[in-house]
């Protein structure tokens, strides 16, 4: 295990813009795996733990990604003519190409002779975060190997391909490891846009490396969550929950809201290890049954959950009549599932899944599986740009009731704060308000109406009695008086 004490110091070193003279962390040893970030002090919910600057950042450069970019301030391009005309294939905006950021990139990429400079690669510019390393310092470098790196035989095939691109390729063994350390690095830790939290957290579009961040252990329920500045890309990370004096900062690798199966072969796949917390120790996930299927025995009402194994394919086992079923049985009703409402999801009708997820999918699914979350999410997210097919009753209803679901779920979890709940109790707020509003609204046009109508049988009342007065004299007036008798 790398030394924790070299490792703060480096950090300090990273963290010095920050000027944190009370910092409320350190690196200590974990009970969880090697390193970890402890807490100093007592911390409270919503608090600031840290702040944290990318050491290497870039775009992310999928292939399924537009590539016109700039490639130091990251600002969309027109599609034409956006590419670096001194021959280095990256993409960069006028402002940007004077810049001593580009100018060393520039420099670099061009001594390597891109194959078609004119032509935007997504391999070359993808490249550029982890070339980056190259022009660092020699304690920012250090900083680099301090971190967590998992050498599959797979961490060197980026760089690999990358010099097929380039006529100049470097040779030199110490850059090239230069260059595969940091990638082997970025996979274990860094980020690589946020596809596999974007239901959780806001949407980073980069490829990155936050070395605090990076010596953090995973918690499939962690007790902080992260944001980023927009303008500067810093990270902010806060206190999900209250936070004791010595007890280790924890974050998420994955989706919040999946199932102990595929969280497994996720962080076994990706990252090298098998979690082994509480949530994923427990086959019902703290009652929230994010895997929960129904029991295929017709006459049981009970919910079937994957056995702790630790393997891809575990047996699984109702609750109720005990009855164990395969991995592949369920996994046919949880496809029947996923099936049945992607179809819907991926219809035009907005207004066709919602009623779906109301009054169909819970005869085959349990509202508590994460593929129903999911497709609640999308709803959610949709009505956030339109009503679309959608009343606005429909619409009112659907945000009030699905809002409340997941955070109940999240409830049941344990999880803290985080951005998605932030997002959830506003929009529950908001929808609340405008109900008491409207019904507010409704009762003093009730108020007013009982009014009017009280007023209308009072008149009435007058009216009857002055008809009554009327008819009174006319009968008076009738009548023969004594004279005339």
């Amino acid at each position: 295990m790398i030394c924790p004490k070299r490792t703060s110091e480096l950090l300090d070193l990273h963290l010095a813009p920050f000027k944190d003279k009370d910092p409320a962390w350190e690196v200590g040893v974990s009970k969880i795996a090697g390193r970890g970030v402890m807490a100093t002090r007592h911390l409270k919910r919503g608090e600031i733990i840290f702040q944290d600057s990318p050491l290497l950042i870039g775009l992310a450069a999928h292939e399924e990604d537009s590539l016109n970019s700039c490639s130091v301030c990251f600002k969309v391009l027109p599609d034409t003519r956006f590419m670096c005309r001194q021959g280095c294939g990256l993409p960069v905006c006028s402002l940007c190409a004077k810049k001593k950021q580009h100018k060393t990139d520039c420099d670099m990429f061009k001594s390597w002779s891109p194959n078609e400079p004119d032509v935007a690669n997504s391999v070359i510019i993808r490249l550029l975060c982890v070339a980056r390393a190259i022009n660092l310092t020699k304690d920012q470098r250090d900083l680099i190997y301090c971190l967590q790196a998992n050498l599959d035989n797979n961490h060197r095939t980026e760089v690999r391909n990358a010099a097929k691109c380039f006529k100049n390729f470097p040779t030199d063994k110490k850059i090239v490891e230069i260059m595969n350390r940091t990638v082997a690095v970025l996979r274990t830790n860094g980020f690589d846009k946020t596809n596999d939290r974007t239901t959780d957290h806001q949407e980073f579009n980069f490829r990155a490396l936050y070395p605090l961040f990076g010596v953090m252990n995973h918690d499939c329920i962690p007790n902080s969550y992260y944001t980023f500045d927009e303008k500067t890309n810093n990270m902010i990370v806060r206190a999900a929950v209250d936070i004791l004096e010595g007890e280790e900062i924890t974050t998420t690798y994955t989706k919040l809201f999946t199932g102990n199966i595929a969280r497994h072969l996720y962080l076994k796949m990706k990252k090298g290890f098998t979690c082994k917390c509480p949530r994923c120790s427990d086959s019902t996930e703290k009652g929230a049954f994010i895997s929960g299927l129904y029991c295929r025995d017709t006459n049981c009402s009970g919910l079937v959950v994957p056995e702790i194994t630790g393997l891809p394919h575990p047996n699984w086992n109702c609750l109720v009549c005990k009855q164990k079923s395969t991995h592949v049985q369920m996994m046919k009703s949880q496809d029947f599932a996923s099936g049945a409402i992607n179809a819907k999801a991926n219809s035009n009708s907005l207004r066709t899944l919602v009623h779906y997820l109301n009054e169909k999918s819970d005869s085959f699914i349990p509202n508590s599986n994460y593929v129903v979350i999911d497709a609640k999410m999308s709803v959610l997210n949709r009505l956030a740009l339109g009503r679309e097919d959608c009343n606005e009753e429909l619409v009112s209803c659907t945000r009030l009731r699905y809002s409340r679901d997941i955070t109940q779920v999240m409830d049941k979890l344990g999880l803290g704060d985080s951005l998605l709940r932030t997002q959830l109790e506003t929009q529950l707020r908001k929808e609340e308000e405008r109900r008491a509003k409207k019904q507010k609204e409704l009762a003093e046009k009730q108020r007013q109406l009982a009014e009017l109508e009280l007023k209308a049988a009072e008149a009435d009342k007058l009216l009857a009695a002055l008809a009554a007065e009327g008819a009174e004299g006319e009968v008076a007036a009738a009548a023969p008086t004594p004279e005339q008798t």
